[in-house]
């Protein structure tokens, strides 16, 4: 529709100012409104806004460059969420609009058109995962809205169910009024909006992919926002998502600065989140069609690392990566990274000024403090003490993969390790590496090892260990040390430690047998703990010393064909009183917790407790990796609560129900050390791991059975 002169511009004018008076005299909504406008898509000469009514309706938009909004844009047919767009508008405008339905007119706003193309001086705001709490996300709404920005990108999470119709205007459009109705945001997907219906009626972006990835310029950037969630967009090479922003950078390959955001952090400093399989593609595209910068959310702390890429015989440009998860949710621990330049577990924005080929940065937390400062320049070189390899990376990938490949040495009170890896070799430019042991007290191992690793030629490593004590604690590590062939630092991130000793000891746990089984309530003063079959040699999943000590008492009534298994956990008297009450949560999976794992031949059965004695049971995993498979319960019973040296369990397990019979059976006790972040086993099954702060990072491996204990029920 042709944009129309309003007419009766007096009797107008006067109903909008006394419905302004009136608005802005209560914090409640007017009559049928629902959500109040906000602005999508802004463009030099466009712009969209939305709102949304309790019933179906026909809105208006009255706009001008002065205050007469005497332009008037009507919708064609009754709806609830209004959509109505502005076109033939002036870059870098200001106009002031209202928004009017029935006999309501709401209160006046502004929007400034988005800048003439190349501009290079303007303001921008990035933050996410502002979910779950609006008290928080209007706090962090203040701060923006002092701050003035042209724009806003969000890393994603807006709300904590995208399914809940109510958190859309609880959690995210309540607390935005009065910035959203005045500055546009341009949002990407996070996994809490679980790609629902309602993400895609309530925002407008450009819909080349369906909205779900897209790609538009502001000023003198280029943005590109990606669905980082697997389950909804591949992200490999050849899928339509990576091939589309392929192609999206190619064709803005001339723009000043290329800015590419999304929810799932490829680098992060969070303890025990692991590392997103995207990293493997998505980081050498950026790289190799010049992003400058990565923005994501999903992990609630702040960090800002240092430039991250290819070593190219000196450090190269990189790309700087931030995450600004910081916007309501509540904050995540963080640990420290030599990749994070800065990190803040705080609630947070993140505020950059484009200044031609210069971004001046800050993060600002919710009471308006200035916690982090930063300057990217195009122009500027790294250096070494500022550059992060993004080979080594690869190489601690490569290596872990190897290490976790290599056999289990068998522990009889002497160890013969003999082993070699051979890992492909990422750098183009040739570099010296040295190899050392670390840590070899009561060992011998091979000397230390210097050599030039050449472009082309596979990395060996020689891995020569015995022991000559019977104490073997703490286990040798091994260091890799990459410098220039002259021996001068080539970059920051330059030694790798890795931890190849993997020791095991076959063992068997038999039940005592009992004529009655000791009541489940959590008291275990039944328990004669000096008379039972105790299981206390646990040790951490790196196969050292636990740091703090877990016993198992188990005991069997054949009659009835129960299994009964109590346990003692030494914690702080904080993780001893915390934990999720109701059974089959599978948040218990997070923070601290027991694990018991009872395989019949290959197939396993867990039952996972935690210090409020609830109870999560599964086969298998289906419960975490399939939630189209139907999820096992068992009608065993659970219970427990904390003591004076820190929590104590006990569950009673109906073996009728496990289908063993004649089946070989084993068991497993894996327990997850919250406070420490740590895992201990009592049979080491030296299970794969995600994460990326120890090489190789073990894991409990939930379906090793060759590796558990034998359960001797006979």
């Amino acid at each position: 529709m042709r944009p129309k002169v309003l007419k009766p511009v007096i009797s107008f004018s006067l109903l909008l100012i006394v419905s302004s008076i009136l608005f802005a005299q209560s914090n409640k909504y007017p009559e049928n409104l629902h959500i109040y406008p906000y602005l999508q898509y802004a463009t030099p000469t466009s712009i969209i806004i939305k709102w949304e009514t309790i019933q179906p309706i026909i809105g208006t938009v009255s706009y001008s460059q002065d205050k007469s909004y005497s332009i008037v844009k009507d919708e064609q047919s009754p709806a609830k969420i209004h959509e109505i767009k502005l076109e033939g508008l002036k870059p870098g405008t200001l106009y002031h609009y209202t928004v009017s339905f029935e006999n309501t007119v709401l209160e006046p706003a502004s929007f400034t058109t988005a800048p003439m193309p190349g501009t290079r001086n303007w303001r921008m705001v990035a933050y996410g995962d502002n979910r779950t709490y609006p008290e928080t996300h209007r706090r962090i709404v203040t701060q923006i809205l002092k701050l003035n920005p042209s724009m806003i990108i969000h890393s994603g999470d807006l709300v904590s169910s995208g399914d809940s119709y109510e958190q859309w205007k609880n959690e995210y459009f309540d607390p935005m009024k009065g910035l959203s109705e005045n500055v546009t945001v341009f949002p990407s997907l996070g996994n809490h909006e679980r790609n629902s219906p309602h993400y895609y009626e309530y925002m407008s972006l450009p819909d080349e992919n369906g909205e779900s990835y897209y790609a538009f310029d502001y000023g003198n950037a280029h943005f590109i926002a990606l669905n980082s969630n697997a389950n909804e967009e591949s992200f490999d090479i050849d899928s339509e998502q990576t091939q589309w922003l392929i192609k999206n950078l190619k064709e803005n390959a001339d723009a000043e600065w290329k800015i590419v955001y999304f929810h799932h952090p490829l680098f992060r400093c969070h303890p025990t989140r692991g590392i997103e399989p995207q990293r493997w593609v998505w980081q050498e595209l950026f790289e190799k069609y010049g992003v400058d910068i990565v923005v994501n959310g999903h992990d609630h702390y702040y960090m800002r690392s240092y430039a991250i890429g290819n070593y190219k015989g000196e450090p190269g440009k990189g790309i700087y990566h931030l995450i600004s998860g910081g916007g309501g949710a509540n904050n995540y621990p963080i640990i420290p990274k030599i990749h994070a330049a800065n990190r803040r577990s705080v609630h947070h924005i993140t505020v950059m000024d484009f200044q031609g080929d210069r971004i001046i940065g800050r993060a600002i937390d919710d009471k308006g403090n200035i916690f982090d400062a930063f300057v990217f320049d195009k122009e500027a070189e790294s250096s070494p003490e500022e550059f992060i390899s993004y080979e080594i990376f690869k190489i601690e990938r490569d290596l872990s993969d190897a290490i976790v490949n290599l056999p289990i040495d068998e522990y009889k009170g002497k160890v013969e390790m003999n082993h070699s890896l051979e890992i492909e070799n990422p750098f183009i430019h040739p570099l010296e590496m040295i190899f050392s042991w670390e840590m070899t007290k009561n060992w011998k191992t091979n000397p230390p090892k210097t050599e030039i690793i050449k472009p082309g030629k596979s990395i060996k490593i020689e891995l020569i260990a015995s022991n000559i004590s019977e104490n073997i604690y703490p286990l040798p590590y091994a260091r890799l040390h990459f410098q220039t062939p002259d021996g001068k630092m080539a970059f920051k991130n330059n030694v790798i430690k890795f931890y190849p000793i993997k020791l095991g000891k076959k063992k068997s746990v038999k039940p005592l047998v009992v004529k009655k089984i000791p009541l489940v309530d959590g008291d275990l003063s039944e328990i004669k703990w000096d008379k039972k079959v105790i299981l206390d040699q646990f040790n951490d999943v790196q196969g050292n010393l636990p740091l703090q000590r877990t016993e198992i008492a188990i005991c069997m009534n054949k009659a009835k064909n129960i299994l009964y298994i109590a346990g003692k956990v030494e914690a702080s008297e904080e993780i001893s009183n915390s934990g999720i009450e109701e059974r089959d949560n599978t948040r218990i999976n997070r923070y601290e917790n027991i694990k018991i794992h009872i395989g019949v031949e290959n197939e396993v059965y867990t039952y996972i407790l935690n210090p409020k004695g609830a109870l999560l049971d599964t086969r298998d995993n289906t419960l975490f990796w399939n939630r189209n498979v139907e999820n096992w319960n068992s009608t065993a019973t659970a219970a427990g609560k904390s003591n004076e040296n820190g929590w104590q369990f006990e569950i009673e397990i109906p073996l009728s129900e496990l289908d063993i019979k004649e089946k070989k059976t084993t068991i497993n006790f894996a327990r997850f050390d919250y406070e420490n972040k740590t895992h201990y086993e009592y049979s080491l099954t030296y299970g794969k791991s995600r994460l990326d702060h120890r090489n190789p990072n073990y894991e409990s491996d939930w379906y090793a059975v060759d590796r558990f204990a034998d359960l001797v029920l006979k």
